[in-house]
């Protein structure tokens, strides 16, 4: 590591120098805290007695540890310029017990196999690794084994570093370099990313890097100063109580671009979603306090770096976001919108309708629509719950017909393609094997769908075009999607009223969410000469290929 540029802020690698590393039979051992008077080292291996470190001129302390192995707890003992004694966890340690608040040594190594996945994501799974660990049959390679048939071409994890309360799903972190022990072994997750690639699957990982863990054992007043946070108590901490990172400081600038390279590159990934990245962008995420400058600019150095790496940078976020970053996706909400549609009584959703032309239409090129995980606890209902009335599956193979015949990446939380009656919790385990007769027809529209969505261009590539038909009714609502010669006509219908629509094309129906495989009524059309009437079922949706438009 080149220290000047550590100090400057510009270090991308200070993970290769920090931490323990071996050496000598032993492990050396390193950190910067450069406003400490003394630190200690305390640990297994000293039997927590205490070994003082050599101060250097830069701010690093660092000691080599003879009888260190891996796998010894441990813990640094600073004494500050004011003589108070803290204990701290090692920032740039790669595992950690979090119960104990103590560093682990020593590091797992793994060769890849299989390189990442050269392709832009289509159809990406949204996980929360903790509550599938949760179902004693639960395994990595059998969620690998989900994705594959359920037509996923890419993995999301939730936040996966070393993080200490269940409720805030992974987000501030009390270790953004350790691999978080509850999910298993680093080599475990590894190994997981290698299958995932082999069955051509990408893997993208949330970061959460623009905060930390109030813990008083990582980084808040880690040498007797602020060294990684804000002055000033009003922006110190945010809305959830997390300790913000300073990007102005250079010793957290620096910390944060080595979190994203390390993730990057030593997990072979395919993509790093920066989490709520409102929180950057806007002082307390909040716009109407202004634009924090600092975080731009970091922002626009990780994209770039993201980008050199030929991996793809995500935005994830809860609310505004009106920059343009150059991330090559971000995240939208937008769709939220048509599922609070679906919360409303049929006959309160005609007046929704500009809304749902304005999506339609709408260059989504750049955007992933769908649920995410706080789609599926928000009201205190998962997605399926969400839709009003009794005719909830019905309704819900509609929403996805929706969702998935618009221009854009897609994105659904774990479960949502099981279509769920039970809300996500953090504190309760998600299956991902159903017995449920509905359930199963259900996943069969959405292998269905899906399957059908990934083999045409018209419905998936950004250079597909969308025109929409005025047919008139009642929250009923028809486009044409077409790619060169080949062009789709889907139908959607929002209401209870079952419809005949006169049809200006020879049609073939491909898929119809009244089939008889998914539990539906059994009226679907088939084939459809020019001028035959085309029938879409109360709450139904279908997708046919215009095979004469002349």
């Amino acid at each position: 590591m080149d220290t000047k540029k550590f100090i400057d802020g510009q270090s991308k690698k200070a993970y290769e120098f920090f931490g323990n590393h071996p050496k000598d039979g032993g492990y050396i051992f390193r950190v910067f805290a450069p406003n400490a008077y003394k630190v200690e080292l305390i640990g297994d291996f000293n039997d927590w007695q205490g070994q003082g470190l050599r101060k250097y001129r830069t701010g690093v302390f660092s000691a080599n540890i003879k009888n260190a192995k891996k796998g010894d707890r441990y813990q640094y003992k600073l004494t500050t310029r004011e003589g108070e004694i803290i204990k701290k966890l090692d920032p740039y340690a790669r595992a950690m017990s979090v119960k104990e608040n103590c560093s682990l040594v020593g590091d797992d190594d793994y060769d890849f196999k299989n390189k990442k996945i050269n392709k832009k994501p289509k159809n990406i799974y949204q996980v929360h690794l903790g509550s599938l660990l949760k179902d004693e049959t639960f395994s990595f390679d059998k969620l690998i084994d989900h994705c594959v048939v359920n037509n996923f071409d890419c993995i999301c994890l939730l936040p996966v570093t070393e993080y200490e309360n269940y409720k805030f799903y992974g987000y501030k972190s009390t270790g953004l370099f350790a691999f978080a022990g509850r999910y298993g072994s680093k080599i475990d997750f590894k190994e997981f990313i290698d299958k995932a690639h082999a069955n051509n699957i990408g893997v993208i990982v949330e970061l959460d890097i623009y905060e930390f863990d109030e813990n008083p054992y990582f980084l808040d007043n880690f040498d007797g100063t602020n060294l990684y946070t804000y002055d000033f108590s009003d922006i110190k901490y945010n809305f959830y109580s997390g300790l913000n990172f300073d990007p102005g400081k250079n010793a957290g600038r620096s910390y944060i671009l080595s979190v994203v390279n390390y993730w990057l590159t030593e997990f072979n990934l395919d993509g790093i979603a920066l989490a709520n990245i409102e929180n950057a962008i806007y002082w307390q995420g909040q716009e109407y306090r202004g634009i924090n400058q600092n975080w731009v600019e970091l922002l626009e150095e990780i994209i770039s770096f993201i980008h050199n790496n030929k991996a793809y940078a995500i935005a994830n976020l809860n609310g505004t976001y009106n920059l343009d970053l150059s991330f090559d996706y971000v995240y939208d909400l937008s769709f939220r919108n048509i599922l609070r549609i679906m919360q409303k009584s049929p006959f309160k959703r005609d007046k929704y309708k500009r809304d749902v032309h304005d999506l339609i239409i709408a260059d989504n090129s750049k955007k992933i629509l769908g649920f995410s995980y706080v789609d599926d606890f928000l009201d205190e209902a998962s997605l399926a719950m969400k839709m009003h009335g009794e005719y909830k599956l019905g309704q819900l193979k509609t929403l996805m017909t929706f969702l998935y015949s618009i221009n854009a990446s897609k994105m659904i939380f774990m479960g949502n393609e099981l279509a769920s009656f039970k809300t996500f919790s953090v504190f309760d385990k998600t299956i991902l094997d159903t017995k449920s007769d509905e359930n199963l027809s259900f996943n069969n529209f959405y292998k269905d769908l899906t399957s059908l969505y990934k083999s045409e261009n018209a419905l998936f590539s950004e250079k597909s075009i969308t025109k929409f038909l005025d047919i008139g009714g009642y929250s009923i609502y028809a486009f044409i999607k077409s790619y060169e010669e080949n062009k789709f006509l889907v139908i959607i219908n929002l209401t209870d009223v079952e419809y005949k629509i006169p049809s200006p094309y020879e049609l073939e129906e491909l898929i119809n969410t009244e089939a008889l495989a998914y539990q539906g009524s059994g009226n679907i059309n088939g084939s459809i000469n020019k001028n035959d009437f085309i029938k879409i079922r109360p709450f139904g949706s279908a997708i046919f290929k215009i095979k004469e438009d002349k």
